[in-house]
This record gives structure tokens, C-alpha cells and sequence, in this order.
């Protein structure tokens, strides 16, 4: 029997194009800075950087165990090194999704500020669509600028550890069940229309390897089921760990969102 191997791919848009990762980062600082200041809080301080710190080491596992193929890493329009490159995707990729799952979360799970959090939640999805459809004009006939093997025993190891850190975190810390729960479904929601959006575009699909026969597209029913495990379990539910982590070292112990009054968003 030939074994297969299956791959998620990126176009140049998202798959070596760091300039958005970028971006996205400084999204995710601002959102720490607003909260610190309104709320007088580290929630999303250490959120971020618990998510910086074990978001950059996986790719760099990744990268050097040749797990992920990502040859070209541009920011700006220039090169950049591994080191770099590795520190912006945990930013980004890792720590500015839990950091606004989290924002948008507190405030729909706070009564005072639930509408503006849902408002807020909206308004996210449609500035994700609109970056990736923006990013179109970066994809080159479908050329692969990144490929990632989905089932690497390696990564499928690590990837358990950390499903195991939230499955008992959610057993364990009862009184943090709501916020990290809404927190996974907002993260899941980004997520799902990003990488919706991304294959709507053409900048994101799944291939098959045979026996090492080459690449192929694989069938419809394969790449809804990879992408989706992506969505849900590599992203949301991975994710979800950088705030059990801190809480489970107590450098978090309030699980109550938004203890302060609200204003507007805040």
C-alpha cells in the first residue's frame, strides 16, 4: 500500500509576503496597549506573549526540520533571515489570533459591552476578508511559496501535547470554562473566513504526495476535511493554550473579563 502524504499551501500572499504579518502584529501590540491601559490588566500581555514565544519556536521546528518548505521570506520588499521571519509569524500567525479572539470575546461575554463586542467581532471578519482579497495580486498561478506536511509525526506529537494542555486546563479551571471557550469560538470564526477567503482567491489549498510521486491537488473532500482540522484544531483550539498557560502559572488569576466599566469598546 503507498502512503501519502498531504500538505497545506500557501501562495506568495500569505506564504512569504511578511509585510501583512507585520501589520498584523502591530494590531496585536495596539490591542495589549488599549487594554492596559483601560483595564489596568496583563490578561492580554502575557496572552501575547506566551503566544510570540511558542508560536516563533514552532515555526522555527518547523523550518528546520524542513517540516515547512518556505524558501522566500520577504518584508518590505527585502530578504530576511530565519530569525526574524520566525519572530514575526509568532506575532502574527500565533499571537495577534489569540489576542483578538480574546478582546472580541471578553466584551461579548461582559453584559454592558456584549453589542459593541459582536460590533467589533464583525468588523474584524470583514478587515480579514478584505486583507486577503487585497492579497490577491501577489498570487502567481498558483505557485507554492510555502508548503507545510500535515502529517508529520513530529509536529502530530507536539500537536497532541498541547491539545492535552487544554483538554485538562478546561477540565481543571472551572471558572476560566466561559472565557476561554468563547475565546476558541472567536478565534475559530477568524479562522474559518480567512482560510475561506484564501481559497476563494487561489492562495491557499491542499496537496497530495504519493509515494513520494509528486504534487497533486487533492480532491474537494480532502481539502474541506484539512483545512477545516486546521481552522479548528491547529489554530482555535492550539491557540487556546496561550491563555491556559499563563493562568495554569498564575501569572493570570482573574478570570472575570472587563472588570472596569466599559466605554464604548473598551
Amino acid at each position: 500500500m503507498e502512503l501519502a502524504t498531504l500538505y497545506i499551501v500557501r501562495g506568495q500572499g500569505f506564504g512569504s509576503d511578511f509585510t501583512p504579518k507585520l501589520i498584523a502584529s502591530t494590531i496585536a501590540i495596539a490591542l495589549v496597549i488599549w487594554d492596559w491601559c483601560r483595564q489596568r490588566r496583563t490578561d492580554y500581555a502575557f496572552v501575547f506573549l506566551v503566544g510570540t514565544v511558542l508560536w516563533a519556536c514552532a515555526e522555527l521546528f518547523l523550518a528546520i526540520q524542513g517540516i515547512r518548505d518556505m524558501p522566500i521570506r520577504i518584508l518590505m520588499g527585502k530578504p530576511i533571515g530565519l530569525p526574524l521571519s520566525v519572530l514575526i509569524q509568532g506575532m502574527s500567525e500565533g499571537a495577534f489570533v489569540a489576542v483578538t479572539g480574546l478582546f472580541v470575546g471578553d466584551r461579548i461575554l461582559n453584559r454592558s459591552s456584549r453589542i459593541g463586542g459582536f460590533q467589533l467581532g464583525v468588523c474584524a471578519l470583514v478587515a480579514i476578508s478584505a486583507s486577503v482579497v487585497r492579497s490577491r495580486q501577489f498570487l502567481e498561478s498558483k505557485q507554492a511559496w510555502s508548503r507545510r506536511d500535515v502529517l508529520d509525526p513530529r509536529a502530530l506529537t507536539a500537536l497532541m501535547l498541547m491539545i492535552l494542555i487544554v483538554i485538562v486546563f478546561f477540565v481543571v479551571y472551572r471558572a476560566w470554562r466561559k472565557r476561554i471557550g468563547i475565546m476558541f469560538f472567536c478565534m475559530a470564526a477568524m479562522a474559518a473566513v480567512w482560510t475561506i477567503m484564501q481559497v476563494v482567491i487561489g492562495g491557499r489549498w491542499v496537496e497530495i504526495d504519493v509515494a513520494g510521486h509528486g504534487y497533486t491537488h487533492a480532491s474537494p473532500s480532502i481539502t474541506v476535511a484539512v483545512l477545516a482540522f486546521d481552522a479548528v484544531v491547529e489554530i482555535a483550539f492550539i491557540y487556546s493554550s496561550f491563555l491556559a498557560i499563563p493562568v495554569a502559572l498564575r501569572f493570570l488569576r482573574n478570570p472575570v473579563p472587563l472588570p472596569r466599566t466599559p466605554r464604548g469598546f473598551s
